[in-house]
């Protein structure tokens, strides 16, 4: 038995079986919560790495990514509102319980750890790309 799948029609789209499974567990709209995100990454994360999709289960995890990332964009971009590189560096310290004496760890050099704290001496790409590693970010965040 063949799956139905959505088709242009001269007044439309005559929508596919599983594409309105999909719909049905998260339309494809703009996302405006942290509710809203969790749910389309759940349903994205369903689809992600299988290789059994149809074209409309495939077309449909493409744009609910789209969605994803917009709303990550938005909501998460560290360098929107002039954060520098330090402020972000402060924020992870922060929210990972981190000190100055465990970033020296994290850069290989004790003493870097406070000059670079304290705004004395700026991010190196070197160290850029060891804090990229320890956080799961981007080295340019950092630069």
């Amino acid at each position: 038995m063949t799956t139905m799948l959505t088709s242009h029609t001269k007044r439309g789209y005559r929508l596919g079986k599983s594409y309105l499974e999909l719909l049905k567990r998260f339309p494809l709209l703009s996302i405006r919560s942290e509710v809203e995100y969790d749910r389309a990454t759940a349903v994205a994360q369903d689809l992600m790495g299988r290789d059994d999709l149809d074209k409309d289960q495939g077309g449909y995890l493409d744009t609910i990514i789209s969605l994803i990332s917009a709303y990550e964009s938005k909501q998460y971009d560290l360098d929107r509102g002039g954060i520098t590189p330090l402020v972000a560096l402060k924020t992870l310290l922060d929210a990972n319980h981190m000190n100055a004496g465990e970033l020296g760890r994290v850069i290989g050099n004790q003493s870097l750890a406070p000059m670079i704290l304290s705004g004395k001496r700026e991010i190196s790409k070197e160290v850029a790309k060891k804090l990229a590693e320890r956080f799961k970010v981007d080295a340019g965040l950092f630069i």
